[in-house]
């Protein structure tokens, strides 16, 4: 009988939701056996509009030893249960893209996102990289309120 699921993806952004989505993660991976992988994307931002500086390096390391440290958090959780997930940071400026690129490159069976509370301005005038996910991944999908 062949696996549901053989790689398990989760976008994760520190928030409320995406722990939430790790969690279940790790759930489903006792159970299927599968492996897992945290991404999180650090946002890609020049300093004055269209020039790249050191002062971008050095943002983005230090936000990189941030991201390091929760995500050495969520390897203790996960070890806890029997689990060794992978973590990947990328930089970009698009993360919905490098989410499906991801996915696509990897073999992704299964996306697990959690949302947040967005108000209805956002929504209204804001895409969320869930929406962006959803519509163009073609595997399973796994979103929790």
């Amino acid at each position: 009988m062949k696996k549901l699921f053989d790689h398990i993806l989760v976008p994760y952004n520190g928030f409320h939701g995406s722990q939430k989505a790790f969690k279940k993660a790790i759930g489903l991976s006792q159970l299927t056996k599968s492996k897992i992988t945290v991404l999180t994307c650090v946002e890609d931002r020049a300093t004055f509009g269209l020039f790249k500086t050191k002062t971008d390096k050095e943002e983005f390391d230090k936000e990189c030893k941030m991201i390091e440290l929760e995500h050495s958090k969520l390897e203790k959780y996960a070890t806890e249960h029997d689990i060794s997930p992978a973590f990947k940071i990328t930089k970009s400026s698009m993360p919905a893209n490098e989410i499906l690129e991801f996915a696509k490159k990897y073999d992704v069976d299964l996306i697990i996102m959690g949302m947040k509370k967005r108000t209805r301005y956002e929504k209204r005038h804001y895409p969320s990289t869930i929406d962006d996910v959803s519509k163009n991944f073609d595997r399973a999908i796994l979103i929790l309120n």
